[in-house]
């Protein structure tokens, strides 16, 4: 069995213009949503706060529905793409593949809040869940597609790590064995199942 780790934030969810659209709410009000760049990691860009402490209250406490549960997807139909992906794999033969859907650092609230977000695009992933640090992510997963560059940093040599294109992280310097610009690149790739049954394979030999 091959299991796929598809990482939620940044691939599926677009959290970034929910941070920027209810910090601007909050402490902000004379910034206009449409001169920020979401595409950033915008927790580092545009919103400021005055501590750790601050920041995970304004997420986890303040707005956790708001940013986690009211969210859109990446792309305008990006779940109907997911939906007809999962039937494609069932139907791939000799190989068994799981798709698996995690979020980093969750907790309390925003966890209830993710669940609506699944539950609004309608998802038919078997399994979501919620690692408390990137090591834990590999425990699950042979292959990891995700935007967080800790992640890819703490991968084994003998899993698959696929980089999406978002938060900022178009010129890090992290390991990943393919870079895609979208989950819907990986989706429309035809030989995205090759690449990685012989990628595990034959990965780092």
């Amino acid at each position: 069995m091959i299991t796929i780790g598809i990482e939620l934030n940044h691939v599926v969810r677009n959290i970034n213009k929910q941070i920027v659209k209810y910090y601007i709410k909050e402490f902000a009000q004379d910034v206009d949503i449409d001169d920020v760049d979401c595409s950033e990691n915008v927790l580092k860009t545009f919103a400021k706060f005055k501590s750790k402490k601050e920041k995970d209250n304004f997420i986890y406490i303040d707005y956790p529905y708001e940013i986690f549960g009211c969210a859109s997807t990446m792309e305008k139909g990006l779940s109907t793409k997911i939906t007809a992906w999962l039937s494609e794999i069932s139907n791939i033969e000799d190989e068994d593949i799981r798709v698996i859907f995690y979020s980093l650092y969750e907790e309390a609230l925003s966890i209830q809040s993710t669940y609506f977000f699944l539950s609004k695009i309608g998802t038919r992933v078997r399994e979501v869940f919620f690692p408390k640090d990137a090591k834990e992510v590999w425990e699950h997963c042979d292959v990891v597609i995700t935007a967080n560059k800790e992640v890819l940093d703490v991968k084994p040599e003998d899993k698959i790590g696929i980089k999406v294109i978002g938060n900022g992280n178009k010129y890090d310097d992290s390991d990943q064995d393919f870079v895609y610009d979208t989950l819907s690149e990986i989706i429309d790739d035809e030989e995205f199942f090759e690449k990685i049954i012989s990628g595990k394979n034959n990965v780092h030999e």
